[in-house]
């Protein structure tokens, strides 16, 4: 049984206009896809090959090991980190993961553990 998208699955786009945009499948017609773009809120149409579905992704991975555990196992130390929840402005997030998708932003966490190191060394 194939595995096929689905009204409602989140992609990121790979059209040039939108390239690395995020959005969400409304409806699939004639094969093609009409997809609402995250924070504008407008709709594209676009072939199959446009997009990488995320959800697709997910729904594979899950029916091919659903028992499988996520995230690094415990034990694995490569260095001592901690796990912080930070809340952003929603336009600096998106700008932020907009240069991350141009590959500007290579490493996420090394790239905000330099930014700050910068600012207390400024202090």
């Amino acid at each position: 049984m194939g595995m096929t998208a689905e009204p409602g699955d989140k992609v990121r786009l790979k059209h040039a206009d939108h390239a690395g945009e995020r959005g969400i499948v409304e409806t699939i017609e004639k094969g093609s896809f009409v997809v609402r773009v995250e924070g504008t809120g407008a709709t594209l149409k676009v072939v199959p090959e446009d997009v990488t579905n995320l959800s697709l992704a997910a729904r594979k991975a899950w029916q091919s090991l659903p028992t499988r555990r996520v995230g690094r196992p415990k034990g694995l130390k490569f260095c001592d980190r901690v796990s912080v929840t930070l809340r952003f402005d929603r336009d600096l997030w998106e700008e932020f993961q907009k240069k991350e998708s141009l590959g500007l932003i290579e490493d996420r966490t090394a790239t905000i553990n330099q930014w700050i190191r910068e600012k207390l060394a400024q202090l």
